[in-house]
């Protein structure tokens, strides 16, 4: 069994161990200019097939006629085109939307939402288990302003009090 020995093209073994100062061999630093077009190739490779299919969508389905207005005569099957892409618009943003006071988005991570305030909270974060939901949930927030409003109410579990002796 013999094994080939890969060898360097010329160039770069001529000039691996000298030091040149020719500006073709002279690295200069990133800018962000470079970060930025690098992750826009990036991203353009990762969202390829998707903006493919949207090309291929909108080369299959021409703008409709105009009339003399300059309205589109079909006007029903476009606005319901785009509340087609608005609500993919917004399902992919509600999956990266934050809400939970913790900061982090939504990801696809199970959520309850405040019935006083409308915001949602991870389960995790409400410190609820999935096989214990209640049917109505109040955040800590909400919690705190009720029992200051309502004097009568209950004190909190949650809150640790020193005994009496």
């Amino acid at each position: 069994m013999t094994h080939k020995q890969l060898s360097m093209p010329p160039e770069i073994t001529e000039n691996k161990n000298t030091v040149s100062n020719s500006t073709d061999n002279i690295r200069r630093p990133r800018t962000s200019e470079d970060f930025y077009e690098f992750c826009t190739t990036v991203l353009n490779y990762e969202n390829y097939e998707a903006l493919r299919n949207e090309e291929i969508r909108s080369e299959s389905n021409p703008s409709p006629p105009l009339d003399s207005s300059g309205s589109s005569i079909n006007s029903e099957s476009t606005s319901s085109g785009q509340k087609d892409k608005q609500s993919e618009d917004e399902d992919s943003d509600s999956f990266n939307l934050v809400t939970c006071f913790c900061g982090k988005p939504f990801a696809g991570r199970p959520m309850i939402e405040c019935l006083e305030c409308l915001t949602w909270i991870h389960l995790s974060c409400a410190r609820i288990k999935k096989n214990n939901i209640p049917e109505v949930f109040l955040c800590a927030m909400c919690k705190k302003k009720q029992r200051s409003t309502s004097p009568n109410s209950p004190p909190d579990k949650s809150v640790k009090r020193p005994r009496k002796t």
